[in-house]
């Protein structure tokens, strides 16, 4: 149908690596502080800084470090500690290296434990191959901001590339296997459930969000078995609600060619230690970034796709917020002639739909179109179904682009490009203008909002509507914050038609 053959088209193109990979940024330096603050949880004194009214707490381990014997395992338990331990700095990025389970918490500098304030954690995109908890995709991520109005925010590296979305073989009979970084998100939002409240925080209203990879491991995170508990609330920014795990013995076998490409022969005990002992970097990626790693239909951390698992009702019973951006298709890069190579029947619909004024603009409608198959019609697919479980959904669609950057960003905003207003964080506000940063605020307040009380609200002036029959959403747009209804109903009619074929 018309959105498997431009997804077929896209990847084949082989697009979208230098985006992401660019913008992926080093961990945050330590904060400058006015005192310091310790917090002491059972693993030991955490030594971290205070500013401007914010405590941050960085670089907490929340497991192991998942190397040597511990790689391809799932997360063990987090290690101990005598005497003070530095938490003035985050820790290193998990594309870096292997040891790099830790999280930050961000709150109050008055937050006192046992407090109850609301809980948001942050967990980031990269494709499930590069990004980190703070400083990524143009947004400043330690969630200084959220803090500031009375949120304790915790941002979190999990295993990333071969490290964390990984098969084989020899690993699949030693138990949990593949989605090694889906494991240790679970096992961060165990260490916020056992650990949160001597920050402040309350561990029965925690909201996950995050964006792209981040976002689809929200929606995983909610079909999850071993999740089921651990949070209240969810956000999925550009979440790809559609997605669809690599099948087991697919992964298995991409995971014995590349083993065997680096000398591990063999499916055995043997085979797993000498798999181990190899430096990742003998196992490199082959052809385009999207799709090198990702999560893998294990059977027990994830047994089905995204929309199966909702329409059968699996996914957690929570506020959910979904949305997404005018040109998400800025992530893959699609060319005009990839609308050619669609049939000419399914081509009018196209146009129908996307082109009512003729404009014969190719490169516009194939971006729209890429736009809406990827992340606007699974979104409100999902909150579709969300809703009709009877469960409260709220849908987003972020088309704000500043005014400087009209002509880079000819067909809306790009992929990632929310972030840095969901923020608002301490060096954005001096790159915004006066509507940027209204904007920003209004979008930021939603968030607070949902994360305060399980719905937006109406931070940004509108009051922002559930989900329902008239499938309203938010838009946050050039200068104003406005709600529209069943957008583009004709084509969602169309590509839901082709997606259950």
């Amino acid at each position: 149908m018309i959105v498997r053959l431009l997804t077929a088209s896209a990847l084949a193109l082989g697009l979208a690596a230098a985006p992401l990979a660019a913008q992926a940024q080093a961990p945050a330096d330590a904060f400058a502080s006015d005192v310091n603050q310790v917090v002491r949880i059972k693993q030991g004194a955490l030594k971290g800084t205070v500013k401007d009214g914010v405590a941050y707490t960085l670089g907490i381990p929340y497991a192991a470090p998942p190397v040597g014997d511990l790689r391809w395992k799932p997360p063990a338990p987090a290690p101990a500690w005598a005497g003070e331990r530095d938490a003035s700095r985050a820790g290193p990025r998990c594309q870096d290296v292997e040891d790099c389970l830790t999280l930050n918490v961000v709150r109050p500098a008055n937050a006192k434990p046992g407090q109850k304030l609301p809980v948001m954690v942050w967990i980031h995109g990269g494709a499930f191959v590069i990004g980190t908890s703070m400083g990524a995709f143009g947004g400043d991520t330690e969630g200084t901001n959220f803090a500031k109005d009375g949120i304790v925010h915790v941002s979190l590296n999990y295993r990333l590339g071969r490290a964390g979305w990984f098969a084989h073989p020899a690993l699949t009979g030693e138990g949990p296997t593949g989605n090694y970084g889906l494991m240790d998100q679970v096992a961060a939002l165990k260490w916020v459930q056992a650990n949160i409240a001597r920050f402040g925080g309350d561990p029965k209203n925690v909201t996950i969000y995050g964006e792209s990879a981040g976002g689809i491991s929200v929606l995983y995170l909610m079909l999850a078995p071993d999740a089921k508990g651990l949070f209240a609330k969810a956000i999925g920014q550009s979440s790809f609600a559609r997605h669809q795990p690599t099948p087991l013995k697919t992964a298995e076998a991409a995971g014995l060619k590349a083993a065997q490409a680096a000398g591990v022969q063999g499916e055995d005990a043997a085979a797993a230690a000498a798999l181990r002992k190899l430096p990742l970097s003998a196992m490199p990626y082959t052809g385009g970034f999207i799709g090198r790693a990702g999560p893998i239909l294990d059977g027990r951390y994830i047994t089905t796709g995204i929309a199966q698992g909702f329409a059968a009702g699996r996914q957690a019973k929570i506020p959910l917020m979904l949305g997404g951006n005018s040109n998400e298709a800025s992530l893959v890069r699609p060319q005009p002639a990839q609308l050619d190579a669609i049939p000419e029947l399914q081509k009018a619909a196209i146009l129908k739909t996307f082109d009512p004024a003729n404009s014969g603009d190719k490169a516009r409608i194939v971006n729209d179109v890429v736009t809406v198959q990827m992340i606007t019609e699974p979104d409100r697919h999902a909150a579709r179904l969300h809703t009709k479980a009877g469960h409260p959904a709220f849908l987003y669609y972020f088309s704000h682009v500043p005014a400087d950057a009209g002509a880079r960003k000819p067909y809306g905003a790009g992929h990632t490009d929310e972030i840095r207003y969901v923020f608002g964080a301490p060096t954005a506000p001096a790159k915004f203008t006066a509507d940027d940063k209204a904007l920003s605020d209004a979008i930021h307040g939603y968030w607070v909002n949902f994360a305060r009380t399980g719905a937006p609200g109406t931070a940004g002036g509108v009051a922002w509507p559930r989900f329902g029959a008239n499938e309203a959403q938010v838009e946050f747009r050039q200068g104003a914050v406005s709600v529209r209804e069943r957008f583009l109903k004709d084509w969602r009619d169309a590509v839901e038609a082709g997606q259950s074929k």
